[in-house]
């Protein structure tokens, strides 16, 4: 069973798809490859990059809608990861 662990908030979003989230995760390498939600359960979109300086990273996500980034970043909306598992 996968347990939701808290990501960050959002900082802002582009127009073409992805979304610049601040951590409240330690190891953000963790986080890659992971699927994201908000505060309802309702997948947001995946994992793919961490950016920024190593004392103050950024996860960058990409978005399953488009039109999704605004929405969160004006909410100030809580983001939510799973944990990638892997297949043997």
């Amino acid at each position: 069973m996968s347990v939701l662990r808290l990501l960050g908030v959002p900082e802002t979003h582009t127009r073409s798809g992805y979304l610049v989230v601040k951590p409240y995760v330690k190891n953000v390498l963790e986080c890659l490859g992971s699927t994201v939600f908000d505060s309802i359960g309702r997948r947001v979109g995946v994992v793919t990059d961490v950016i920024g300086r190593v004392d103050d990273p950024r996860v960058v996500v990409r978005l399953d809608n488009r039109d999704l980034g605004e929405l969160l970043v004006t909410k100030q909306e809580r983001l939510y990861f799973v944990k990638k598992t892997r297949r043997r």
